[in-house]
């Protein structure tokens, strides 16, 4: 079994990430979300922890490789140009009717010295 964080969803189709299907992964990672959203009976939250499932989150790297500290609104674990990666989903940081979309390679869960991760690729699309 490979080594992933298991609190991750499988990108959809469990097809490969391209620059192509980026926009597509990200919209069906949101549907996904939106469509399993529902409160989680006592669960903790606070600002920092706001109520979400597991399935938000990346590894620590991963998202010091982002440089941002906002609570993922989804993540996936699959791969971009033959390599492992990680498909994290923010708010965009100026226009709340868009998302930005980080894919970073997962080479820094394993890396030691630890390492923020690489990002491959960014982009920005609309929050449906």
């Amino acid at each position: 079994m490979p080594d992933r964080a298991p609190s991750t969803q499988q990108a959809p189709g469990g097809s490969a990430l391209t620059s192509a299907s980026l926009e597509a992964h990200v919209h069906g990672l949101l549907a996904a979300k939106h469509k399993h959203k529902s409160p989680e009976i006592g669960t903790r939250s606070s600002p920092e922890t706001p109520l979400r499932g597991n399935a938000d989150i990346a590894p620590s790297c991963v998202r010091k490789g982002i440089g941002r500290t906002e609570a993922p609104l989804a993540s996936s674990h699959s791969t971009y140009n033959g390599k492992d990666a990680y498909l994290v989903v923010l708010p965009h940081p100026s226009d709340p009717s868009r998302v930005s979309a980080y894919v970073v390679s997962s080479s820094c869960v394993s890396a030691t010295p630890p390492t923020p991760g690489k990002v491959l690729l960014t982009h920005s699309y609309r929050r449906d």
